[in-house]
């Protein structure tokens, strides 16, 4: 197994379950480093422009990669973004390579359709331009620049262009159309390679090269190696890996003297941490379906005497009115972090988000049983959309007869080629309180 092998074979899973992605690491064990970066920047280049990829391929072809069995759309994708997306790879690399492989992995004749088929997408490939002005005859990348297209445009409508353009659902973009926003910022920004940011705490990093300001108060990009940061946060206690638009969430609370607080989707302890910063008088219960996760949690509190990991269902089950304040980070489509959840694109208006919309509200009735009287119910997601968002605080109150004291929608910022120091990610968060009496 090579590199190619390795980001193909994962490409093939995606097609087969698309658009339902959940993430997939390649297998590159006993790989040369490179070789192993190589694996994940195919799967990601790939990945991220799957739609852009898949209607180039199309238009030069004559064939609708959505027809064809997962891994010749694997690695038709896979081959079309490094000759369009990738200009450090030689064009006779990216087509015989992939050639060999669709040979070997789908059928010996299948390698014939593959090389007449990337041939032309590279007859597509025009001159790089300095940026996308968001027409017809050229695509956007990553770093900011753009691609001409050569004889083939993208479409007249202007959501349908910059769906294409940017590898988002219609649906989706359809949505974001309707925020108020810069549409094509909003779609934009989801191309970008988010940078590494730091909520700082109480560490104090003047003079540490490894990292540069955020505009962000209290923040900081981290620029060191990524296989260092693990060791770069454990010289900073109180440092995380946390986006400001997601610090704010509870950054932005004021204490009332509460005595017990529950985080009911802990994860990985990053909002409890600050939980326990922002509540120094509070005992925090930590809360988690996920046995891995509780596990990790439980190791991440072992010392700490003012945090109790719990089972979300233990919890739950306590009873009622126990807590006065649950804080919600609930499961969500990810469409604020895009840029991160790059498997997460193509789900955000499929099926699925029905069935997330009714874990949201099972989880907002659990958190809303659990506060006592005059207590608050804190819902917080990383989405843009308002079926998750404000539809979702307009139900609790109705429904769970809950008050929304305070919502703040964030909406992503940074483009291609852009300063990381003002990088930010989506998120919303509605501060709900339970009535007195």
């Amino acid at each position: 197994m090579d590199a190619r092998d390795a980001a193909m074979r994962v490409l093939a899973t995606h097609a087969e379950r698309m658009p339902d992605l959940v993430p997939i690491e390649p297998r590159t064990d006993g790989m040369d480093p490179r070789d192993a970066a190589l694996a994940h920047a195919l799967i990601d280049a790939t990945l991220r422009r799957w739609i852009t990829l898949g209607y180039l391929i199309g238009k030069a072809g004559g064939r609708d990669i959505r027809t064809l069995e997962p891994k010749m759309q694997a690695a038709l994708a896979c081959g079309a973004a490094q000759l369009l997306l990738m200009d450090r790879i030689p064009d006779h690399a990216a087509i015989d390579e992939t050639v060999e492989w669709a040979k070997r992995r789908i059928r010996p004749k299948a390698g014939g359709m593959v090389n007449a088929i990337l041939r032309k997408v590279a007859g597509l490939r025009g001159e790089r331009l300095d940026a996308w002005d968001g027409g017809t005859g050229s695509i956007p990348l990553s770093d900011g620049g753009a691609l001409a297209l050569i004889g083939k445009r993208l479409p007249e409508d202007e959501e349908s262009r910059i769906g294409i353009a940017c590898s988002l659902p219609r649906g989706l973009v359809k949505s974001w159309a309707r925020l108020g926003a810069d549409l094509r910022e909003l779609c934009l920004h989801t191309l970008v390679h988010p940078p590494t940011v730091c909520r700082l705490g109480p560490a104090d990093i003047s003079g540490d090269e490894r990292f540069a300001p955020h505009a962000s108060a209290g923040h900081a990009v981290y620029l060191g190696p990524r296989d260092r940061l693990g060791e770069t946060l454990r010289e900073h206690p109180g440092m995380s890996v946390q986006d400001a638009a997601a610090s704010e969430v509870v950054g932005g609370l004021h204490p009332e003297g509460e005595r017990v607080i529950v985080d009911l989707c802990a994860g990985r302890g990053t909002k409890t941490r600050q939980l326990l910063a922002k509540f120094p008088e509070s005992r925090i219960v930590a809360c988690e379906v996920d046995a891995d996760r509780l596990i990790a949690l439980r190791g991440v509190f072992a010392g700490e005497s003012r945090v109790v990991v719990l089972h979300a269902d233990e919890a739950v089950g306590r009873g009622q009115a126990w807590a006065d304040l649950v804080l919600t980070d609930v499961p969500c489509s990810n469409s604020g972090v895009l840029p991160r959840r790059t498997e997460a694109r193509y789900r955000v208006r499929s099926a699925a988000m029905a069935r997330l919309i009714e874990t949201q509200r099972d989880i907002l009735s659990n958190a809303a049983r659990m506060v006592r009287p005059g207590g608050r119910v804190i819902y917080s997601t990383c989405s843009l959309e308002p079926e998750e968002n404000a539809d979702q605080a307009a139900w609790a109150q109705e429904s769970l007869r809950l008050t929304v004291e305070r919502e703040r929608a964030v909406l992503p910022v940074g483009g291609p080629g852009d300063d990381p120091s003002g990088y930010r990610d989506g998120s919303y968060a509605a501060e709900m309180r339970i009535p007195a009496g």
